[in-house]
């Protein structure tokens, strides 16, 4: 039986806990699957052994298990696969590029809608001050981080840029309080992530994260949380339109650095593109 016909009917003699827990999977359906066993724990009020215990009822070694294939279920039910919600196989690739295009367009939107002023202000003067800056981000996440890393090196930041988890944890060790880390992960919740933070915080580095517009671990541990609403499934992970929103948050605290030090960014950007001129002739 399927995961999804048990959540209404389950096989098992379902204590009050697991119909909690059903009730949350069920509330959660779209997102369930980035979350931590943690969090589940923390937002449906169910210990993490039972958590488990219930996955096991169900038919699965453990939540891993169990959310993979959930994620699988829901895909195929509702014919979603690994591209974009809105999109058939059978149609045409006009159609399709313009339901791309909207999507992203709505991702832009929405993201710009929810950033606050004064969070910009504060990240800005952070990024200012800081030492050094530590940009970091696993998978996809780790393009949008690397890609920021080398826009404030070349107006003169000290900074490095790392998809690799034995970078973040190596830089995280030395970090302190006159240290920036900016952490850019889609669900807030990856373990890499979150270790490396975690360990910057207790060195006295302040936090800045970017992640989708919900709550999450990483959020809770930042000084200043981004968030975005890309509206991407699991299965989707990987499209343009996350990266699109992390990257375009970055772009609008570095046009506010820039803007706050015009005169001596200017100068040293001048000083990086001759140089790369000089280097390519």
């Amino acid at each position: 039986m399927s995961i999804l016909h048990q959540l209404e009917e389950p096989e098992f003699k379902a204590t009050k806990s697991d119909r909690i827990l059903m009730e949350y999977i069920k509330s959660n359906i779209e997102d369930v699957f980035y979350k931590s066993i943690s969090q589940i724990s923390r937002e449906s009020g169910i210990g993490e052994a039972t958590i488990t215990r219930f996955s096991k009822k169900m038919g699965f070694n453990g939540l891993q298990d169990f959310k993979v294939t959930l994620a699988q279920e829901i895909s195929s039910a509702r014919n979603r696969k690994i591209i974009n919600k809105s999109i058939e196989n059978d149609e045409p690739v006009y159609e399709s590029m313009n339901k791309i295009l909207s999507s992203n367009i709505r991702t832009l939107e929405r993201t710009c809608g929810s950033i606050v002023p004064e969070d910009v202000d504060k990240a800005s003067d952070m990024l200012i001050k800081a030492n050094k800056i530590y940009f970091i981000g696993v998978g996809y996440s780790g393009i949008a981080a690397i890609d920021s890393s080398y826009k404030f090196m070349r107006i003169g930041f000290n900074c490095m840029g790392t998809g690799s988890t034995h970078d973040m944890i190596m830089m995280s060790s030395l970090m302190n309080k006159d240290d920036v880390i900016v952490a850019i992960s889609h669900s807030g919740e990856t373990k890499e992530i979150i270790k490396a933070v975690d360990m910057a915080k207790r060195n006295g580095a302040g936090i800045l994260s970017i992640t989708e517009k919900k709550d999450s671990e990483l959020r809770e541990l930042s000084d200043v949380n981004f968030g975005y609403i890309s509206g991407e499934s699991v299965l989707e992970t990987g499209s343009i339109s996350s990266k699109l929103a992390q990257i375009f948050i970055m772009d609008v605290i570095y046009t506010q650095v820039v803007k706050i030090k015009a005169e001596k960014v200017v100068e040293i950007k001048i000083k990086t593109t001759d140089a790369i001129k000089l280097y390519n002739e």
